[in-house]
């Protein structure tokens, strides 16, 4: 069982410790893109992994680097032998608090967030799964109804503040999952097409497929995206992620349909 964790205090070495298998994975990621690339190792985690994100920095599709994780890159990339850099990423994350949803978002539950509608009347669903202590994931079946009631919920809530939305849609590689899919009206679902690039691979919608619902990294993506690497495309390095990111859209009035809001 893992560790609960505060929003607010560091998570300490413990909780930290979960990691280090998921943070490996995402080094040898750098530091083969990297050498592909003719980056820096210092620039290739900070662009090309989850870490910006994972350590409470911020999105950096949304905004520049933080001066201070990027301190925190070039001491990781001084270092020179590998296990020296992880165990210093490590420390680093025990100190920092846990990722928090963005405040642009607004939270239904323990997994739901959604943003405001965008310029076409859209609105974007997103899902999150943080040190869950549960014995089941928040998508086993005994967990269903209660997703779907999340999620009635946030659909109520967006028709009631914003009830010209026009769609919804979403991106991630949960898509891929039936058990993901199944919560949502069979329109989205069945809507699903893989993101085409140029795209970022520093976001948790590439990088979630590699973690249990305890934050652990599952053994069995690690080792298929592991025995893949040396054959990683550098133009098109998100196409060496075992499942793709895909896109979902529906109309708003099918979501108002099938949760009755």
């Amino acid at each position: 069982m893992s560790v609960a964790v505060s929003v607010n205090e560091p998570k300490g070495l413990a909780v930290a410790e979960i990691a280090r298998t998921f943070f490996a994975v995402q080094m040898r990621y750098a530091g083969v893109l990297g050498g592909k690339l003719g980056l820096p190792l210092a620039e290739a985690i900070i662009f090309h992994t989850n870490f910006h994100r994972l350590f409470a920095y911020g999105n950096l599709s949304k905004m520049p680097p933080d001066p201070a994780f990027v301190a925190l890159a070039a001491e990781v990339a001084a270092l020179g032998d590998a296990e020296a850099r992880l165990d210093h990423l490590i420390q680093a994350y025990a100190r920092r608090p846990p990722d928090g949803w963005p405040k642009d978002r607004f939270q239904f539950g323990d997994h739901f967030a959604h943003e405001a509608p965008n310029a076409d009347g859209a609105v974007r669903i997103h899902f999150r799964n943080r040190f869950n202590t549960s014995e089941h994931g928040p998508l086993h079946v005994s967990n269903l109804a209660q997703r779907r009631t999340d999620l009635t919920e946030m659909m109520a809530s967006i028709a009631n503040q914003w009830p010209e939305t026009k769609a919804i849609i979403g991106g991630s590689w949960l898509y891929n999952l039936e058990a993901y899919r199944r919560l949502f009206p069979p329109e989205f679902g069945s809507s699903r097409v893989a993101l085409v690039g140029p795209r970022p691979t520093h976001g948790l919608s590439t990088w979630g497929q590699f973690l249990d619902h305890h934050g652990y990294a599952k053994p069995e993506i690690v080792a298929r995206f592991e025995q893949m690497l040396h054959t990683l495309d550098p133009v098109q390095p998100w196409l060496s992620f075992p499942y793709q990111v895909l896109s979902t859209t529906a109309p708003f009035t099918v979501f108002r349909r099938e949760y009755s809001v």
